[in-house]
């Protein structure tokens, strides 16, 4: 079977082949970038699934996944599109395939599931995505080669991608001193800068100090 790559192409080489799709979309969205990251795991009911699942990069702004479970064809396209300056839509579309008797019986259950379990992802994606977007805010961007990220590149995760100016550093925010704990004059523990992972935790004790 020849694969294209793009979902339509997909569903239509497989609908020669006889199987049935119903499509449905679940859309979100946020103040993240372009990049996607996804767990091939399915939950139904209490049963978890894991399946092997086929990628591509269908273009600056898509990707496409094709998967088989069993007698189903799943093949499903992420689209993403700027909605603001920093906000992102992201819509996926699920086309579920197979013969007449499964799509009509099984369908509804299959849809219930990947709503599910695209919730459930969602809530550990969007902090990812969401703390991006909070850098952006600051001024903080992304290296990037091309206009966009190739597969290889997402795995290199010990790479410095941040591109900042040292300047953003001397801003207002990043000067406050909160102090925790203190007796008398001396003090033993203050927060400093933003109050997010960037920011810093001083504690004092024994005559030194100790930066978190």
């Amino acid at each position: 079977m020849n694969l294209m790559r793009s979902p339509e192409n997909l569903v239509k080489s497989l609908k020669k082949s006889g199987v049935i799709f119903k499509s449905f979309e679940l859309i979100s969205s946020g103040e993240f970038d372009y990049t996607l990251t996804s767990v091939n795991r399915l939950k139904i009911i209490f049963f978890h699934i894991k399946y092997l699942g086929f990628q591509f990069d269908s273009g600056p702004n898509e990707m496409t996944y094709l998967t088989q479970i069993g007698p189903f064809f799943i093949a499903n396209s992420t689209r993403f599109y700027k909605n603001g300056e920093l906000n992102t839509d992201v819509i996926t579309t699920y086309n579920i395939g197979s013969n007449m008797l499964f799509i009509n019986l099984f369908f509804p259950l299959i849809k219930w599931a990947i709503t599910r379990n695209y919730d459930n992802l969602m809530v550990d994606d969007m902090l990812m995505r969401e703390r991006k977007g909070a850098l952006r805010k600051l001024g903080i961007s992304f290296a990037k080669k091309n206009d966009r990220y190739t597969f290889s590149e997402t795995q290199k995760i010990n790479r410095k991608n941040c591109v900042y100016k040292p300047s953003i550093f001397n801003a207002s925010l990043s000067s406050k001193v909160l102090i925790k704990n203190k007796v008398g004059s001396a003090v033993f523990e203050f927060l400093t800068g933003i109050s997010d992972p960037g920011g810093l935790r001083g504690v004092i004790s024994k005559n030194k100090l100790a930066l978190y």
